[in-house]
């Protein structure tokens, strides 16, 4: 069984990417944590700062709460101009917001039927797609796997599909994307627009390596072998990571990263003082942009916001950023916040980690 999603491709989907349901990783917070400090607030983001035309009518309803409202005005657009992507979006916030995960689904994975041959698209549906849980995650895999396939030349293909993958259980087969994606030499593409990349991809596998040996203990010393194959280490820390990615190649895009103290790390201050901070500032296009806790995170609840730096060429930008959480001994958490973004200079609050 699955959701129907209006998709060419879900049957294929359903059948080489089939797991358990019960292995899927949730998008949960790990237990234990103490949450008594209020967060100091940031500047406060309405829908007016980074949306425009029938997006902005649309998130301004939901924010109101007119659900309803919103779904109608949603599909009247989405009816009037049925190749435009912003007109999906919306479609799949209403329906989620109405609690229809089933035609959300359906909604962002038309988005893959549009622009099958093109890999950001791609990208695109599946973060939205993978925010569903189950109903959109094996669909998820298979249009990061193709996706993969077209770009491999963008560490998000790799990225991904690895951590989609992950989250369904598989973890072996996650080790092997990520093993792939280092092997490539990162500092030809692009002009050396993924400067950094291969630290980010390394600790990828280290957490992926943490959660294959908790799951198959008895392969430890192979998984170690590949690892050191790959001058990658176990991570065997409590951890949490913010990692911003983009679908735009000419736009710059910031992770902005506040704790409860109100500390905050930007490209210009890249640390907290509560632990913590900003690898790279990636300023042309795709990420990923990583904010790193090494250690038992002390600063909760932290506050997520997305700055459009420079808009470029391009338009409106549109990516994630996703949550890792690694409690040091395999067991990873994970959470999607998608978004798009319409007006330069614009910022988007994707709300806090608690």
């Amino acid at each position: 069984e699955g959701v129907q999603v209006r998709s060419r491709e879900l049957p294929n989907a359903l059948a080489e990417n089939d797991v358990p349901l019960a292995r899927m990783r949730l998008a949960k917070p790990l237990e234990g944590r103490r949450r008594t400090r209020p967060r100091t607030q940031p500047p406060l983001r309405v829908p007016q700062d980074a949306y425009q035309g029938n997006l902005l009518t649309i998130m301004n309803l939901l924010e109101w709460g007119h659900v309803a409202e919103a779904k109608q005005v949603a599909w009247r657009w989405r009816e009037a101009e049925p190749t435009e992507v912003l007109a999906v979006v919306a479609l799949g916030e209403a329906l989620e917001a109405s609690e229809d995960v089933e035609g959300a689904a359906r909604a962002y994975g038309s988005i893959i039927d549009m622009y099958p041959d093109r890999a950001d698209m791609r990208r695109f549906a599946g973060s939205r797609l993978e925010g569903l849980g189950s109903v959109g995650g094996r669909l998820a895999i298979d249009t990061y796997r193709r996706a993969r396939q077209q770009r491999p030349d963008h560490p998000s293909s790799h990225r991904l599909l690895a951590f989609a993958l992950l989250r369904a259980g598989r973890e072996e087969r996650a080790f092997d994307v990520l093993d792939a994606g280092l092997r490539r030499d990162w500092s030809a593409a692009f002009s050396g627009a993924f400067v950094g990349v291969e630290k980010v991809l390394r600790e990828d596998l280290g957490l992926v390596a943490a959660a294959w040996l908790a799951a198959e203990p008895g392969r430890e010393a192979e998984i170690r072998d590949r690892l050191d194959q790959l001058g990658a280490e176990l991570e065997s820390t409590p951890s949490l990571r913010f990692v911003l990615t983009w679908e735009t190649g000419a736009n710059d895009v910031d992770l902005h990263v506040r704790d409860v103290y109100g500390s905050h790390a930007y490209y210009e201050s890249r640390g907290l003082r509560s632990g913590g901070a900003l690898y790279y500032d990636v300023t042309n296009g795709y990420g990923p942009e990583v904010f790193a806790v090494i250690g038992e995170p002390t600063g909760y609840p932290y506050n997520l916001q997305v700055h459009y730096y420079a808009r470029g060429p391009n338009g409106y930008g549109m990516g994630k950023v996703q949550i890792v959480e690694h409690d040091g001994q395999g067991r990873l958490s994970f959470d999607e916040r998608p978004f798009v973004v319409m007006k330069d200079r614009a910022f988007i609050d994707l709300g806090d980690v608690l």
